[in-house]
Formats: C-alpha cells, sequence, structure tokens
C-alpha cells in the first residue's frame, strides 16, 4: 500500500526515482564502453590485418612457401583465439597463423560477395569452440589472384574488460546512490520542516499555549497560515457572540419568570400553587437549555485547557456535604491531569454523574479519575469513573436512563436531564458514556474524554 504521508510519498518516489536511473545510466555506460572496447579490439585486428596484407603483396613465388608473420607473439601461442589465415577465393587454406596448430580456421564464404575492399567484422567461434573476434577481407594479389585474409582475437578478453567495468561501475554507483538517498532524505528533512513547525505551533494553539500559529513562513505555507489565524480569530468570534446572546436571552427570561412567580406565590390556591411549582420548572428548564446553548457554542473551541484538581476539590467538597445529609460518603481518588475542554463541561460532566451516585447510593461513592492512552485515539484520554453501592440498573434500563427527561425512579426529585446532559457533553467532545455493574454493587459511569 502507498503510504498515506507526504514526506513517506516523497521518500519512496525520489529513492524509486534515484535507484531507476542510475540503473539506466549504469546500462547507458556499459553499452557504451562495450562498444568502445568491441571497436578498439577490432582497430587491433586490423591491424594486424594490414601487416598481413602488406607480407603477402611482397611474397615473390608460392605463398605456401612463404613466411608471414604479423609480429605478435599471441599469434605463436598454440590454440591461443589469436589466429590469422589466407585461403583461395574458393576457401582452401594457403597459409595460417602457427597457432591453429594445424587446425582448420574457415573465414567467412560471405567475403566474396562483399564490395572489394571492405571489410568484414563477425564474432564466431574458433577451432575449440572458443569464441573469437574476427576482421576479414579480399585482397588482390599483383597477378590479380584473389584471396580471403583474416586475423582473429580471443573474445574472452573483452567480455572480461568489460565485466570488469560493470563490477567497478555497479559499485560507484551503488556509493552514488546511497550518497544521492541521504542527500534526498536530508533535502526531504529541510524541506518540511516548516511543516513540522507549524504542526508543534498548532498544538499549542490547541492546547491553550499560543492564541494563534506564527506567519513567518516560506512563501508556499505562509496563505495556509494566514488561513489558520483567520480559522481561530473567526472560532473565538463566533463563541462570544454565541455567548453574549445566550447571556441576553438568559436576562430576557429571568425577569418575566420572575415576576410570574412572585404573582403565584402571593396566592394560596391551588392555581397559584400550581403556577409556582410549574414556573420553578421552567427555570430550572430554562437554565438547563441556556447552559446547553452555551455549550454548543463552546463546541470543539480551540485551546481551552481545564486543570481538573481544583475543580475536583470544589465538586468534592460541595458533594460531601450534600451527602452527608443521607449518611453517605463521598470518595476521591484522582491523578493530576488535565482536560482539554472548558472548565464548566467538566464541572457539570462530573457533577452531575456524582449527584446521581449520592442520590442513589446506600452508604458509599467513589470518585476516580485517572489518565491512559488508546491505540485507537490520538494523545491522552481523561477517564472518569464514578461508582455507588445503590440498587444500580439492570442492563435493559441503562439506555433508557441516557434520554432526555426519562426517570427511572419517581421517588427522588429531578427532570431526568442529568444523564441525557452529560450524554451531549461527552459526545461534542469525542468521549464516550458507558453504564456498567460497579463493584461497590451499584451503578457505575464511566466517561473517555480528551486530556493532555
Amino acid at each position: 500500500m502507498w503510504p498515506k504521508s507526504l514526506s513517506g510519498t516523497l521518500l519512496i518516489t525520489s529513492t524509486l526515482w534515484s535507484v531507476v536511473a542510475l540503473a539506466v545510466t549504469a546500462l547507458i555506460l556499459v553499452s557504451a564502453f562495450r562498444e568502445t572496447v568491441e571497436r578498439r579490439f577490432d582497430e587491433t585486428l586490423t591491424s594486424y590485418l594490414s601487416i598481413l596484407i602488406v607480407q603477402l603483396a611482397s611474397v615473390e613465388g608460392d605463398l605456401m612457401d612463404a613466411e608471414l608473420d604479423v609480429g605478435e607473439p599471441r599469434f605463436r601461442l598454440p590454440l591461443s583465439g589469436w589466429y590469422w589465415a589466407v585461403e583461395s577465393e574458393t576457401g582452401q587454406e594457403l597459409a595460417a597463423s602457427s597457432s591453429l596448430q594445424g587446425e582448420l580456421l574457415a573465414l567467412p564464404a560471405a567475403l566474396v560477395e562483399l564490395p572489394r575492399g571492405q571489410r568484414d567484422r563477425s564474432l564466431l567461434e574458433g577451432p575449440l569452440g572458443e569464441p573469437i573476434r574476427m576482421v576479414a577481407q579480399m585482397v588482390a594479389l599483383p597477378d590479380g589472384t584473389w584471396l580471403r585474409v583474416g586475423t582473429t582475437g580471443d573474445a574472452t578478453l573483452v567480455e572480461a574488460d568489460i565485466s570488469d567495468f560493470a563490477q567497478q561501475l555497479w559499485v560507484f554507483l551503488s556509493i552514488f546512490a546511497a550518497v544521492l538517498i541521504a542527500a534526498t532524505f536530508l533535502q526531504w528533512r529541510l524541506t518540511l520542516r516548516p511543516l513540522h513547525r507549524l504542526e508543534r505551533q498548532l498544538d499549542d494553539v490547541r492546547e491553550g499555549r499560543a492564541r494563534e500559529v506564527s506567519e513567518d513562513y516560506p512563501v508556499e505555507i505562509k496563505p495556509m497560515a494566514v488561513a489558520l489565524n483567520t480559522l481561530v480569530n473567526s472560532n473565538a468570534t463566533t463563541l462570544e457572540r454565541a455567548r453574549r446572546h445566550v447571556g441576553n436571552l438568559a436576562h430576557a427570561l429571568k425577569t418575566p419568570l420572575s415576576v410570574v412567580r412572585n404573582e403565584a406565590t402571593t396566592s394560596d390556591s391551588a392555581l397559584g400553587r400550581t403556577v409556582l411549582e410549574q414556573t420553578d420548572a421552567m427555570q430550572r428548564h430554562v437554565r438547563l437549555y441556556l447552559e446547553r446553548a452555551q455549550m454548543a457554542a463552546r463546541e470543539r473551541t480551540i485551546g481551552t485547557v481545564t486543570q481538573t484538581e481544583p475543580v475536583l476539590a470544589g465538586l468534592h467538597r460541595a458533594m460531601e456535604k450534600i451527602a452527608s445529609h443521607r449518611g453517605v460518603s463521598v470518595e476521591l481518588d484522582a491523578v493530576p491531569i488535565a482536560f482539554f475542554g472548558e472548565r464548566q463541561d467538566f464541572e457539570e460532566i462530573v457533577g452531575n454523574l456524582a449527584e446521581n451516585a449520592v442520590k442513589f447510593a446506600n452508604s458509599r461513592v467513589l470518585i476516580t479519575i485517572h489518565g491512559e492512552r488508546s491505540a485507537g485515539r490520538k494523545g491522552q484520554r481523561l477517564i472518569l469513573t464514578v461508582d455507588d453501592d445503590g440498587p444500580g440498573l439492570p442492563p435493559e434500563a441503562r439506555d433508557q436512563a441516557r434520554r432526555r427527561g426519562q426517570r427511572l425512579d419517581t421517588s427522588t426529585p429531578g427532570t431526568g436531564l442529568g444523564l441525557a446532559i452529560v450524554d451531549e457533553i461527552v459526545e461534542l467532545y469525542g468521549g464516550t458514556l458507558v453504564l456498567d455493574q460497579s463493584p461497590l454493587g451499584g451503578l457505575r459511569t464511566q466517561v473517555d474524554l480528551p486530556a493532555i
């Protein structure tokens, strides 16, 4: 699979391109070197052929009695691959080098078909089947007789030179490829350094250590940094506007509800008591829904971090006071950890869960908080667990308890919004709320939230 990474893609494509380019270069160089070596080898054979032709022109009498010698010792070494031969136009051998040791070196019959004076270059098999390179041509003697004349050399020497060159070339190109890949890797690191810097600055903004990213970047990246700052500032402006509107709405509703409630308190009739009861319920619902509107406006707020220790200390003291009237103890076991979100949201999550636990517990409530890292989620996670020793909830009733307005126990006061609100907040932060059987015997509520 192709990597889902710009740096990985760049590194792999650069490496592949370097390897392919160097391999093609090696093949071209080896081919060029082969052509050069073969041409030089043929030129050497041609020079020996020219010497032999000059000697043939000066022979008087019977050619078979002439002493011909091209002056190269290798033509005297037995079956060395270095041979020369002179044949009649019909192919009869008239003279040959001593290196043939009586073996026949058959010159190509096609020589007679070539234009006079043109040389034939070919790769043949010698008397022992060894590869030899030959240069031959038709030569006319002073008396008008045409002869086939050819010289050969050991072709394995050509292949040996080419093989040595190819081995050395591959070694040098392999070293060069390693250097090129290292240089590509360095270039990749230097080129992507601004992106890594931008990533770190975005983390600083996300975790509240900075308000915006720097715009001091190369021209290719600077527009993205400017756009990110515009987005961050727009998010802050939208959040402030939403909070202001919510505050205005809360203020606008507060006075009419207070007037209606005050009027209802002056009447001792059934209608007055009903109005008073419903007005109180309306005030609670308005407060809760306005808080939800504020929470929705704060969704995905960038750069908000809440230290949980002071929040938990205050809530613990408040819960202990409430629980003491029922004879319930509230225990807190929490490690220092920062919640990646708004303080109000964290207070509401812990407060609702602790309040529910105290409401239904027989004698004990345990609140624990710890951090952990999950393979399926980015960054650290905050795990909040609230256990009680109350009656608990059967599995079939747990989903119903999370629905807005659902009250499974009508003997206790409440609106039935607590778990539903917690579920909404947790979902907005990309977390999870789980209801389960508590080791204390009652209900366990566990929340997974982003942390730092």
